[in-house]
């Protein structure tokens, strides 16, 4: 390890520090997150774009009282480093190790869980008003990243910065990126700015800023007027902001980290909210990764001094690639069919279909519900839109999958890629809550796959139903040929299921939702060697539940269900539903993930801790044959 990093245990130590070792720690630190996630994995060309910023920032200020809230929380890996949890990463993201975003359990230093983007400028105006009225003198920092101030609660918070009558700083870390290419007006508003610029331009705004700054007790107002009579440039990028009455100034070098300290110092004065407009490198430091952004977001581990070595997850055929090859198949035939995401084109597997039908493409950015409600608009006129967003990011979509497409009952497809656990990326990715809340939605079809046979014929399905269906599968490798699953080449039928293993001799049904029938069949395989015969469904559906499902209760077969999300209000919860209204729920076991947050781990350690696994199906299934 290089001699500064080494003694930096707080942010303690590195006040102790000159503005010249300030900027060999940056390469230091730098070098350290590039060998670290080439062996973990992780979020790294975020991180690698933000250690100048975060150095500068815990330089000026104490955010053992102070207050740093990080927005899209990947970003915080010098964070990380610099607050003590540096001899830890060796086990990022895993079990014992640190989590990947900012946790309050982790260390005094984070003050929210944060894996969605749009939070931290709300949170920090609720944290600035808890100051204002209690007379605090605790200064608060929002960090602005990867396009998150495009998402709509960001816009909402900057219409009510106007509440906060004392210091909020808010930096906007403009790095032209989200996961994918930024989309949008906004983007495209700040991308003109930042080409518009060079080295010059933003030294020259830093020295014009810095030189006015002392002139803050008379009014952050009149410093921006001084400001922009001496230096033209900045106007520009301040229109929008200005619009909205908030004091805007940049841009500046977010990688310039002596300027920084200095801004940060005057700006630490400010008894006025205020932005500070930085420009930065996404992946700066590691060509790779400077290159292809979007891949390097989050990657699994590399080789440093080569090609990246794709985590073992890429070793085979995911989900993800099936349902990107069936739906540009669909496509083929179907004119209709348009694609919406909300900036995770690569993510969700839309990057074939954008190539080959990019008049019928839409990324919306970071924008889940708009994304919802344009596919609303876009199948009253007949089309059939795919809506491509990730299982925890749909959460944030709620109203207005409700509103505008179950309550108009529009056939509106939803995709939802990582549904069930997600492994290291833990509890603010993991997708356990989509069943739930969809379910209790009317005029709602639930679709889960459990392999990509059934991915194909959902999709089907899906675009010739004329209703609004969800289709939800993991991120994770299509299962093998290692059970027999003929019966899963079946065509889908509206709230039907497939029996995949049947067995004359059976007392007890296992009934499966999506990819958990791997999981149901290794069971059966066990219980046979035991001499306890049973039979393994897919059940496709969870909205409508198959009555078949039902009969087999009539029938005096007991039932275990089966599913990888969060047990209460699932699949097993609708089946039990079913059964009550008949007096049958007494032969049915449901397994689903527990109601409490499971931390980042695996996902096989995941699907143990959450009991869904072979051995606790087996478990389930002897209790029921002792009658227990």
């Amino acid at each position: 390890m290089s001699d500064l990093l080494q003694h930096i245990n707080s942010p303690a130590d590195l006040k102790e520090l000159s503005i010249a070792e300030l900027k060999d720690l940056a390469a230091e630190i730098r070098e350290f997150i590039i060998e670290s996630v080439s062996k973990t994995g992780g979020h790294l060309a975020s991180s690698l774009g933000t250690v100048e910023l975060t150095i500068a920032l815990h330089y000026v200020f104490d955010f053992k009282n102070d207050q740093l809230l990080w927005d899209v929380g990947h970003q915080c890996y010098a964070h990380k480093i610099i607050t003590g949890r540096m001899d830890d990463f060796d086990k990022l993201r895993k079990a014992d190790g640190p989590s990947g975003f900012p946790n309050p359990a982790e260390s005094e230093y984070d003050q929210f869980v944060v894996g969605h983007a749009g939070t931290s400028v709300a949170t920090a105006i609720g944290l600035a008003l808890g100051h204002q009225q209690q007379q605090s003198d605790d200064k608060v920092v929002a960090l602005v990243g990867d396009a998150s101030i495009v998402n709509g609660l960001s816009f909402e918070a900057l219409n009510n910065l106007g509440l906060v009558k004392r210091q909020l700083l808010i930096v906007l870390n403009d790095n032209s990126m989200a996961i994918d290419s930024t989309t949008g007006a906004l983007a495209k508003y700040f991308s003109k700015i930042r080409l518009s610029q060079t080295y010059e331009d933003l030294r020259r705004t830093t020295n014009n800023i810095l030189e006015h700054m002392p002139h803050i007790g008379k009014g952050i107002e009149e410093v921006l007027e001084r400001i922009k009579k001496s230096i033209r440039m900045v106007v520009p990028a301040s229109q929008m902001f200005e619009s909205l009455n908030i004091p805007h100034f940049g841009p500046v070098d977010g990688h310039d980290v002596g300027s920084l300290v200095k801004l940060f110092k005057a700006l630490a004065h400010s008894d006025h909210p205020a932005i500070l407009h930085v420009y930065t490198k996404k992946g700066k430091g590691f060509t790779p990764a400077e290159e292809d952004r979007p891949r390097y977001h989050s990657t699994g581990p590399f080789e440093i001094s080569g090609e990246v070595v794709e985590p073992a997850l890429a070793a085979g055929r995911t989900f993800t690639d099936a349902f990107g090859d069936s739906l540009v198949e669909l496509a083929k035939k179907d004119k209709k069919i348009v694609a919406i995401t909300s900036a995770m084109c690569d993510g969700t597997g839309l990057a074939k279909f954008r190539d080959e039908f990019g008049d019928r493409f839409y990324d919306v950015g970071i924008a889940e519900s708009v994304a919802v409600d344009i596919a609303a608009g876009m199948a009253k006129t007949g089309l059939k839109p795919i809506v491509c967003i990730y299982s925890t990011f749909l959460q944030r979509s709620f109203d207005q999958i409700f509103q505008e497409v179950a309550l108009q009952n529009l056939p509106v497809i939803f995709c939802i890629d990582r549904a069930g656990f997600v492994g290291s990326d833990g509890p603010t990715h993991h997708g356990l809550l989509d069943i739930g809340f969809l379910r209790m939605i009317p005029n709602m079809v639930l679709v889960a796959v459990a392999d990509e046979v059934e991915m194909k014929l959902a999709l089907e399905f899906a675009v010739e139903s004329g209703k609004a269906v969800v289709i939800r599968y993991p991120k994770d490798l299509v299962p093998g040929d290692d059970f027999d699953r003929s019966a899963c080449a079946e065509k889908f039928e509206l709230g039907k299921s497939v029996v995949v293993r049947k067995s004359a001799k059976s007392k007890i049904a296992i009934v499966s939702y999506g990819v958990v029938l791997t999981e149901a069949l290794a069971a059966a395989e066990k219980l046979q060697q035991q001499d306890i015969e049973v039979d393994v469904i897919s059940a496709r559906f969870a909205s409508p539940i198959d009555d078949k499902i039902i009969d087999l209760l009539r029938a005096g077969k007991s039932i275990i269900t089966v599913e990888d999300g969060a047990r209460d209000c699932g699949f097993g919860g609708a089946v039990l539903e079913s059964a009550a209204g008949e007096g049958l729920e007494q032969s049915i076991i449901a397994l689903g993930v527990p109601k409490r947050f499971i931390k980042h781990d695996s996902r096989s350690a995941q699907f143990m801790q959450a009991g869904i696994n072979a051995d606790r199906i087996v478990s389930a299934a002897e209790q029921l044959a002792a009658g227990k």
